[in-house]
């Protein structure tokens, strides 16, 4: 990036210290040196505009598909960390259901060499809970943990054998590492589509009954209370679900949960002609699980908003809706879906909205706090809350294009994202009128 950027007159957000305030953020080499009211430009010094924007630390998704070993079709390491640049992330979990899957110690040194070489940000990997993701034999824990791994999940199947899953808990707590859980019980979900009901009936696709979830999750809290230790719930989508999370909090089971950008913006009643970019897994449920949803967001009981970020080929989503593969692409659209329904409908406040992107997910895998702190690299993204644009998915970062929000009036963007002190992502339509003076340089689009 230039040698030095001066960011003026932006509203940090820092869910670190519980903080908004007005300031100037003064960067040099990459390196946050000063964050102070009014200060003076430097000579040849960059100056960024950022009246009426907000200033917040690098948002973490703890639920990300890249699909780097044997689905690059779909995404790779490279494309998907440059949307999730270009969304403001500057960290992402990354699961475990390649092809093959990342099971051993071969398979994971392959996957860590192609995130060195390929990723514009930190990129955390997770291994599978069970070889190949069968539910059978755990795969090497301790081994897979010391050379990095940030959590264990089989995520796309869960594990049905509540033994394997209790000795699988146990390994992570000596590993002290956190398992992921897809919590849905197969034998209910069958060959289910979308959920259970009146839609599923006059579509005339088969359903899936919410109990499919919300039994999966009674059963493994059951062994989190028994073992003791930490169990997270991704993608959490029925009102059933956050009551039993919430009973399980209070009464001091670690566990934790996410809920998407999706499952908080859409309903079933929204799927019409058979569109496949509405088809996921766990699949789009009625208005009240969606407030249950929030409301659990808002108290505490559903951690993070995770993406859940899962790119497919135009082939595989061409397929009849029952037959098509589960998954939508979100990392571009997580931020104004999000500060839309929660913050402008729900009225939550800015801080807390931007602390579940950031410092609470964070908290779920143990990462340090990200704050903005004088004398750290540069890892925050600049947002404007405002912007209103039409998304169009065949012009977004991400090799795929499936989303249901495809020609969605969104308001809220990301106009720089830096990472690790470089420059990883700037909007150049929206960046260039708000530079007063000199330029700074980013990774090309």
């Amino acid at each position: 990036m230039h040698a030095s950027l001066l960011i003026r007159k932006g509203l940090i957000l820092d869910p670190s210290s519980k903080q908004e305030r007005a300031a100037d953020v003064r960067l040099k080499q990459g390196t946050v040196v000063e964050i102070g009211r009014d200060l003076k430009p430097a000579a040849g010094e960059a100056t960024l505009d950022a009246s009426g924007l907000w200033i917040a630390p690098g948002f973490v998704d703890l639920h990300t598909h890249l699909r780097e070993i044997g689905q690059a079709d779909r995404e790779d390491i490279a494309t998907g960390t440059r949307a999730a640049a270009a969304g403001g992330f500057t960290c992402v979990v990354a699961m475990a259901n390649t092809n093959p899957p990342i099971d051993d110690a071969g398979i994971l040194t392959l996957l860590l060499e192609r995130i060195d070489e390929k990723a514009h940000i930190e990129v955390l990997p997770v291994a599978c809970v069970t070889r190949g993701m069968q539910g059978a034999e755990l795969v090497n824990m301790v081994e897979l943990a010391e050379m990095g791994v940030a959590a264990f999940s089989d995520d796309g199947l869960p594990v049905t054998n509540l033994a394997v899953l209790r000795r699988a808990l146990e390994y992570a707590r000596l590993a002290d590492r956190l398992v992921i859980s897809h919590a849905e019980d197969r034998d209910l979900s069958a060959a289910g589509a979308i959920t259970e009901g009146a839609v599923a009936t006059r579509m005339g696709l088969p359903g899936i009954p919410r109990a499919a979830e919300t039994a999966a999750i009674a059963r493994e809290i059951e062994v989190a209370r028994d073992v003791g230790c930490r169990l997270h719930f991704a993608h959490v989508s029925c009102a059933a679900s956050v009551e039993l999370i919430r009973a399980a909090r209070a009464a001091g089971v670690n566990v934790t949960a996410d809920a998407t950008p999706h499952h908080l913006c859409l309903t079933v009643e929204e799927i019409g002609g058979y569109d496949t970019s509405f088809k996921m897994n766990p699949p789009l449920r009625t208005r009240a699980d969606q407030q249950a949803l929030v409301e659990g967001l808002k108290d505490g009981t559903i951690d993070a908003v995770a993406t859940d970020h899962a790119p497919h080929t135009a082939a595989d989503k061409s397929l009849p809706f029952d037959q098509a593969p589960c998954g939508v692409i979100g990392l571009e659209t997580a931020f104004p879906l999000t500060l839309e329904r929660l913050v402008r409908e729900e009225k939550m406040d800015k801080l807390e909205f931007i602390a579940l992107l950031t410092t609470r997910p964070a908290a779920v895998l143990g990462l340090p706090v990200p704050a903005i702190q004088t004398g750290q690299p540069a890892n925050f993204v600049v947002l404007d809350p405002e912007h209103q644009w039409i998304y169009d998915a065949t012009k977004g970062f991400s090799r795929s294009r499936n989303s249901p929000f495809h020609g969605r009036r969104l308001t809220g963007r990301c106009l720089v994202t830096f990472c690790g002190g470089d420059t990883v992502h700037k909007d150049d339509a929206l960046v260039t009128p708000r530079l007063k003076s000199g330029d700074f340089s980013a990774m090309p689009g």
